[in-house]
C-alpha cells in the first residue's frame, strides 16, 4: 500500500432522482434533519471531513442549499471532521469577501476549513447568468481566478494589503481575525476529471494549481485518466518551479457498495428504476471504470490502484444515501485497511506544506 488516505463525506444537499443528478440518484427530497444525522453519523464512523457543492442551480427544480451557508451550519454540530466546499466558485463572490467570509469559519471551526476554490466550469455558465454574475470567456476566467486567488491569501497573511489587477482589486483591506490555521488554511483547486487533459481551460488550472495550491482535486475519473492528468500537473510543476512531491491529492467520486456481489446488483436495479430512460446508469460495467462500485473487497481493491498514483484523499458520494448503509459498511471494511479505524484519524490537513516549499 503506497499511503494512508484520508476519506471524506460528500454531503448531499440536492435530490437527484428521476434522472436528474447521477451523484444523488435515490435522493428525491431535501430533508435538513435527514442531512443533520448523516453529518453526525459521518464524525461518529471517522470520516475526517465533510463536502458541501457549491451552485445556486443543481437538482430537482434547480433545488439545492447555499454552499457556504451549509457548511458554517455544519460546521457547529461536529467538532473534528475538516469542512470544505466541492469546487467554490470564484465567479459567485468577490475574492476579498470570499476570504473574510472563509476567514471566519476557520475560527469558529477551530481551524478546519479546507478552501477549495475553482475558477468556473462551462458547466457553470447557465447559474452565473441567471443570476447576474458576469461570465467570462476561457482565458479571462483563469486569469481572474488568479488573481482571485492571491487576494484571498493576501488578506489571511498580510496587514492592509492592496493589489490591482485586471478584474480585482482591493485598497488596504483588512481581514481580521485572521485564519486559525497557519500560515492559511489550506488551498486545493481542481480540474474536471472527466475532460481529456489536453482540453481547455485545464492545462492553464494546471499552472494555477502548481504556483499557488497545497492541494489538488479530480471529479470522477478512471485510473488510467487520474495518471494522465498527473502527468500534465508534474509538468505544470516543473514549468513553475515547484516540487510535484508537495502537492496533496484528492478524488471526488461517487461510490456504490453493498454486502455482496447480489446485493450490489439489486442497488444498481433500484437506481435504473429510479431513474428511468438515464443515459448516466446505461452501463453498469464502464460506470465501475470511473467510480467505485462493488462490494467492500473490490472496491478496497479499486482505491489501492488510486492510492499507488499518490491520491491521498477520497471526496465520497454515497449513491444509496438517503441510506446510510453504504457509509456504514465503508468505515467498517474498507477505510480500517487504510489505517482509518473507526472514531477518526489524525487531522492532517491543516499542515499541508507551502507552495514552492
Amino acid at each position: 500500500m503506497a499511503g494512508t488516505p484520508g476519506f471524506g463525506f460528500a454531503v448531499p444537499i440536492f435530490a437527484g432522482t428521476k434522472s436528474v443528478h447521477p451523484r444523488t440518484p435515490l435522493l428525491d427530497r431535501l430533508d435538513v434533519a435527514q442531512l443533520a444525522r448523516s453529518i453526525v453519523e459521518g464524525e461518529r464512523l471517522g470520516y475526517d471531513s465533510m463536502w458541501a457543492a457549491d451552485h445556486l442551480t443543481t437538482g430537482i427544480d434547480g433545488a439545492i442549499m447555499e454552499g457556504w451557508t451549509f457548511m458554517s451550519w455544519a460546521a457547529g454540530m461536529t467538532s473534528r471532521m475538516r469542512i470544505g466546499s466541492i469546487h467554490l466558485a470564484q465567479l459567485f463572490r468577490n475574492p476579498a469577501l470570499t476570504a473574510k467570509m472563509a476567514a471566519t469559519l476557520d475560527c469558529i471551526s477551530r481551524g478546519r476549513l479546507d478552501f477549495f476554490y475553482e475558477p468556473g466550469s462551462p458547466f457553470s455558465r447557465r447559474e452565473v447568468e441567471a443570476y447576474g454574475f458576469e461570465w467570462l470567456d476561457d482565458a479571462d476566467r483563469m486569469a481572474a481566478f488568479e488573481e482571485a486567488v492571491q487576494i484571498v491569501k493576501l488578506m489571511w497573511t498580510r496587514d492592509r494589503p492592496s493589489f490591482e489587477g485586471r478584474f480585482h482589486r482591493i485598497l488596504q483591506a483588512i481581514c481580521y481575525p485572521r485564519p486559525v490555521q497557519r500560515p492559511h488554511p489550506p488551498v486545493w483547486i481542481g480540474t474536471f476529471g472527466l475532460l481529456a487533459a489536453s482540453d481547455t481551460p485545464e492545462p492553464h488550472v494546471f499552472d494555477v494549481i502548481a504556483r499557488h495550491a497545497n492541494g489538488w482535486n479530480s471529479t470522477p475519473a478512471s485510473v488510467d485518466h487520474c495518471r494522465a492528468v498527473l502527468g500534465g500537473l508534474r509538468q505544470a510543476c516543473e514549468r513553475n518551479g515547484r516540487d510535484f512531491g508537495t502537492l496533496k491529492l484528492s478524488l471526488e467520486t461517487e461510490i456504490l457498495i453493498a454486502e455482496t456481489g447480489g446485493q450490489v446488483s439489486r442497488l444498481q436495479e433500484l437506481v435504473n428504476r429510479r431513474n428511468p430512460g438515464s443515459k448516466a446508469f446505461e452501463d453498469w460495467p464502464k460506470l465501475g471504470e470511473t467510480f467505485l462500485v462493488g462490494d467492500a473487497a473490490a472496491v478496497t481493491r479499486k482505491i489501492e490502484r488510486y492510492v499507488e498514483l499518490g491520491i491521498d484523499r477520497f471526496i465520497i458520494w454515497f449513491m444509496d444515501y438517503p441510506s446510510l448503509d453504504g457509509m456504514r459498511l465503508f468505515a467498517r471494511k474498507v477505510m480500517p485497511y487504510f489505517g482509518a479505524a473507526l472514531g477518526g484519524r489524525p487531522d492532517r490537513g491543516g499542515r499541508l506544506a507551502e507552495p514552492g516549499r
